[in-house]
């Protein structure tokens, strides 16, 4: 892989979405930034980042050995990937993944990611995979509201570099493995046996309503299964929901 590092950047998927804008070929590209100015989140959330302290980084993959309707294969293979790197590194297991893609060590979010995919006809073409992850990082913005690195979980200090070296080679052979059914079967297998809540009742904000639900699952599109306690089935798309931290209700709710 070839990989890029940047003292500042705006956002290092943009920097990669422009270069395929310009028909450069980016495959196995990894573009590293030590602080950027316009991290985004999903749906234009802005990720923030004490400057040097984190992993901020964006890994270009050839997916077109993936139909387009598959894409959600690509958040769980990646967040996977994530999560058992992580859990090699600081043994523990209390990391989850908060759907879609969130990388969470308890009720605290530690990771978040944003993923841009091209397409071509019926497949697959470039997947962009933008990743922040809170390492060395102590103190966090009052605004953010359940933040965590991993320095306060194990205590000490990351070498950046070595773990984003394990995390792009861990990234790159989940996604890649992808080509296999078998395969594709026991990441959605890892990622429900990872999911943060899964059949466990928590209040949700759906529609302006705060509702007690359990998520039973998601659909092939990545959609949100859940069941009220009226034992309606109800299918949620990213942002229909919000995820309340244990023990708050409306007004101190957290966003998906």
């Amino acid at each position: 892989m070839k990989i890029l590092h940047f003292d500042e950047i705006n956002s290092t998927n943009v920097y990669l979405y422009d270069k395929i804008s310009e028909n450069n070929d980016i495959s196995d590209m990894v573009v590293v930034a030590a602080h950027q100015t316009a991290g985004r989140g999903m749906d234009k959330n802005r990720w923030e980042s004490e400057a040097g302290k984190n992993l901020l980084f964006s890994i270009a993959l050839n997916v077109n050995f993936l139909e387009a309707e598959n894409q959600f294969k690509i958040s769980q293979a990646v967040s996977v990937a994530i999560v058992e790197t992580l859990q090699k590194i600081v043994i523990s297991d209390k990391f989850f993944i908060k759907w879609p893609n969130d990388i969470y060590f308890g009720d605290k979010k530690l990771a978040g990611m944003l993923i841009q995919n091209t397409v071509e006809g019926r497949m697959m073409g470039t997947s962009i995979i933008g990743i922040g992850l809170n390492v060395n990082q102590m103190q966090f913005s009052k605004d953010i509201p359940n933040p965590i690195s991993l320095k306060q979980i194990a205590r000490k200090d990351f070498d950046l570099e070595n773990l984003l070296n394990l995390l792009t080679t861990n990234i790159k052979k989940s996604v890649e493995s992808l080509r296999f059914e078998q395969n594709q079967i026991e990441i959605n297998e890892s990622y429900i046996s990872k999911l943060y809540r899964y059949h466990q009742w928590a209040d949700y904000l759906y529609k302006n309503k705060v509702k007690s639900m359990i998520i039973n699952g998601f659909d092939r599109y990545g959609r949100l299964i859940l069941e009220d306690q009226s034992g309606e089935k109800i299918i949620c798309d990213v942002k229909e929901l919000q995820f309340f931290p244990p023990s708050c209700r409306q007004g101190s709710e957290a966003d998906v």
